[in-house]
């Protein structure tokens, strides 16, 4: 199965703890919008891409 977990704003160590966690035994994929300038193409194409999707605010 493969994952996407999407930030909005930088990890803290809980967050990473949980991630670490839903990641074991997964492909995952890592999509950060906390950038400049987020490349949303990209952002779409890897949502499609994976099986689950999961959002930290």
């Amino acid at each position: 199965m493969k994952i996407l977990q999407v930030y909005r704003s930088e990890p803290n160590d809980q967050i990473k703890t949980l991630v670490g966690i839903l990641n074991r035994d997964r492909d995952a994929d890592e999509f950060f919008l906390n950038v400049e300038s987020p490349d949303y193409d990209q952002l779409v194409a890897k949502v499609f891409a994976a099986d689950k999707t999961v959002c930290w605010w």
